[in-house]
């Protein structure tokens, strides 16, 4: 039975515990997508976290307010309910690599 228990210790959630957002952090917020029977909307079709918001305030201990890019206040949201954005570096498309020189 112990090592049932220990198996389920490391099964368990892990969360985003370590991360610590900070001040002008990047961050997309979780949503819950609805189902629409008559636009013909599936939720699970639907994407999961919205935005790219910037931490304008830290609010407490694990509450933080956000602002979209040009400055306007979305909300005050829980840690739980954020995810780090993670910038990709530029890649260059296949239309990109065709015209890369050139005047279009």
């Amino acid at each position: 039975m112990k090592e049932r228990a220990i198996a389920r210790e490391k099964r368990r959630k892990q969360g985003n515990a370590e991360w610590n957002p900070q001040l002008n952090e990047r961050v997309l917020v979780k949503t819950q997508p609805m189902s629409d029977a008559v636009r013909g909307i599936t939720s699970k079709f639907l994407h999961l976290f919205q935005g790219l918001y910037r931490i304008s305030k830290v609010l407490g201990h694990s509450a933080y307010e956000l602002r979209d890019e040009q400055g306007k206040k979305r909300g005050e949201f829980n840690k739980k309910q954020l995810k780090h954005y993670i910038e990709e570096p530029h890649t260059q498309t296949g239309i990109e690599k065709k015209h890369a020189g050139k005047r279009i």
